[in-house]
């Protein structure tokens, strides 16, 4: 079982990655977040890893934080949820948030991830809302409580535009760009500027 990468990055594009490590490239398929936030080609790396086996296939998984990791296996346990269809639901928004979501049980969110029909999303809510509290309680790091707060505001500007009356689609375009380290009503200041464009 390969549980972890570190090496240079030798190819990145469409969140596919090359990472070579000791003269052995690993093909790794990442989310979009995580593309976006890593380097260039050339610079180092350090992915933990999920080895998806089929017959025909065997497909390397890359999580930039153990969170990320934990949380995507969860969603993999859900029937119908695929891998890809469990990266996509990480696209949405750092761990957290989307915990947040399906304890919640806001279905509207999960049904924006590409794959996720409403059913399946629901089926996540039904199975995963009780068993998420460990992953809360697991400690990651000081690195992962970063990430924590700052979901934390990314989770009151969404409800806030939402009691507005905003659809969660129109919020999932804006809340991306918004810079998660600024105060809450300073996020919805410009949150709000940028959906009446």
């Amino acid at each position: 079982m390969i549980a972890s990468l570190a090496g240079t990055i030798q190819y990145k594009q469409n969140n596919n990655l090359i990472v070579n490590v000791n003269g052995v490239g690993y093909s790794v398929l990442v989310n979009g977040i995580t593309f976006s936030s890593i380097g260039v080609v050339g610079d180092e790396i350090s992915l933990i890893t999920y080895l998806d086996v089929k017959e025909d296939s065997l497909t390397l998984f890359g999580f930039l934080d153990m969170i990320s990791f934990e949380l995507f296996k969860y969603l993999i346990s859900v029937n119908g949820v695929g891998a890809k269809s469990a990266l996509a639901i990480l696209d949405l928004d750092q761990p957290e948030a989307i915990m947040q979501s399906i304890q919640q049980e806001r279905i509207n969110v999960l049904h924006q991830a590409s794959g996720i029909g409403k059913k399946t999303a629901e089926r996540i809510v039904l199975e995963l809302r009780d068993k998420l509290g460990n992953l809360y309680s697991t400690d990651f790091g000081e690195s992962d409580a970063t990430n924590s707060a700052s979901s934390k505001s990314t989770q009151d500007v969404w409800d806030a535009l939402e009691s507005l009356g905003y659809k969660p689609s129109q919020i999932q375009k804006v809340i991306s760009s918004l810079d998660n380290t600024l105060d809450v009503s300073e996020q919805i200041r410009l949150a709000l500027k940028l959906l009446q464009k």
